[in-house]
């Protein structure tokens, strides 16, 4: 009967310990999915000023000039509005805001959308360029960022010329971005990396995360960030990355997801399962 009681004690320990372990594993909440009318959703940004959510869809080969592609507009609750909101475009991926105008990358060029209007007013040919990715912008300066994966590279748009900004080792496979109010931080060789607005001098600050596709930075300075394998994890300078979300076992994949920080959500674009799911986190603020 003892050595039943020890075991008892030392299996409850042990579940306890688990269950603090795991419990970043079960921070994200289902809340809904979309309904079918989404074609290989890439990446998902919302606008707080409209309330609407954005979804580009590559529909298609990511790299080929098709003019399959176009842009979808849903409600936060998961609701698709407009299917075909913008379209004509070849394969759609990281977008980002600016005084009311939405701008894309498209393989090897920017797209400028007039959100009034849902009207492409502008292209941006980036010369040299691959496979264009992310967008981020710095809304005080107007400058545009955008990652080229193909080269390894880092360009900036701006007053309608576009510049490259970082290249190198660091910088292989440049895809996830996001702005603090001094830094860009980017999903690049493996890790996430911080580079000055200004000096443009860029460290490694988070090693060894594997793939960087949708990357956030939180309040209190963590980074969630998703592998477009099916994985979302968040990680702290000096921590080691916790998983949070796997859904590869199910062939479901995690690209390029947007936040709802003031609702604590975060909807993940599901890529070849034409979905985005929105989930419910306490890690979302």
């Amino acid at each position: 009967m003892k050595t039943i009681a020890i075991f008892t004690i030392i299996l409850l320990t042990a579940l306890s310990t688990f269950s603090q372990h795991a419990q970043p594993a079960t921070a994200l909440t289902k809340l809904w999915e979309t309904l079918p009318g989404l074609k290989i959703p890439e990446s998902v940004l919302y606008d707080p000023t409209s309330g609407i959510v954005y979804v580009s869809n590559i529909d298609g080969n990511p790299s080929e000039k098709d003019k399959s592609g176009f842009i979808s507009t849903l409600s936060p609750e998961g609701k698709i509005l407009k299917a075909d909101w913008v379209t004509g475009l070849d394969a759609p991926k990281g977008m980002g805001l600016l005084k009311n105008h939405l701008f894309v990358t498209n393989i090897d060029e920017v797209v400028e959308i007039d959100i009034n209007t849902a009207a492409i007013v502008k292209r941006y040919p980036v010369a040299g360029s691959k496979f264009l990715n992310d967008i981020a912008i710095d809304t005080k300066t107007g400058k545009v960022f955008i990652t080229d994966s193909g080269n390894g590279q880092v360009y900036t748009l701006s007053d309608g010329k576009v510049s490259l900004w970082q290249q190198g080792p660091m910088f292989k496979g440049s895809n996830g971005l996001c702005m603090t109010d001094n830094a860009l931080f980017i999903g690049a060789s493996g890790n996430i990396v911080k580079a000055d607005l200004n000096s443009g001098e860029a460290v490694i600050w988070i090693p060894d995360t594997g793939g960087v596709d949708g990357l956030f930075v939180t309040s209190d300075d963590k980074f969630i960030y998703s592998d477009w394998k099916g994985s979302v994890f968040i990680a702290g300078k000096n921590q080691e990355p916790e998983l949070l979300l796997n859904t590869s076992a199910e062939k479901v994949n995690a690209a390029d997801f947007g936040v709802i920080a003031s609702r604590n959500m975060i909807l993940i674009p599901t890529f070849m399962d034409n979905k985005v799911v929105g989930y419910s986190s306490r890690l979302i603020k």
